[in-house]
């Protein structure tokens, strides 16, 4: 038995469920996103500038790439889709003219909530049977595992054949 009074037949099951999680999450976001015209890379750069900006907090072109660990090329490219698509905008600096910030619009968010919503619906359907206690062990289980990843992300660094520029 391991420290915390599980087995490591559970733990070991708890890993593999969240790893499924992580496949199927991907997948069906990866396959909404298509239906909507969007790559992986421009649903996790919305992601990315809704958290900020309702965290106060502007983004530049370079914060970006880095957050997603892009090339300047590939982060110029990405952000011209988002631009050309409606989904994001360039907004100069207002204390460098040669700085912008990026920005979700309005149709970002608009366009979100039209591929998300039925999945979280769908979702909360699944999950409504559970009682609240049940609910918050969850909630506890899966920032936990979150926590872990992060540390263990971290303590990685960046992959050996990663290129910024």
């Amino acid at each position: 038995m391991s420290h915390s009074g599980q087995e490591p037949s559970e733990l070991f099951q708890l890993i593999h469920a969240l790893r499924r999680y992580a496949e199927v999450a991907d997948r069906t976001t990866d396959a909404a996103g298509h239906r909507s015209g969007l790559h992986r890379t421009d649903l996790r750069a919305l992601t990315i500038l809704m958290q900020r900006q309702a965290a106060g907090l502007n983004t530049s072109p370079t914060d970006l790439g880095r957050m997603l660990s892009l090339t300047s090329a590939s982060t110029t490219a990405l952000v011209d889709r988002l631009v050309a698509n409606g989904h994001a905008e360039r907004t100069p600096s207002t204390t460098d003219r040669r700085r912008v910030s990026i920005s979700h619009t309005d149709t970002a968010a608009v366009d979100g909530r039209k591929i998300f919503m039925p999945m979280a619906r769908t979702i909360a359907d699944r999950l409504s049977d559970f009682t609240p206690e049940q609910m918050q062990t969850a909630i506890e289980v899966l920032a936990a595992a979150t926590e872990a990843l992060d540390a263990f992300d971290a303590l990685a660094g960046p992959p050996a054949d990663h290129v910024q520029s």
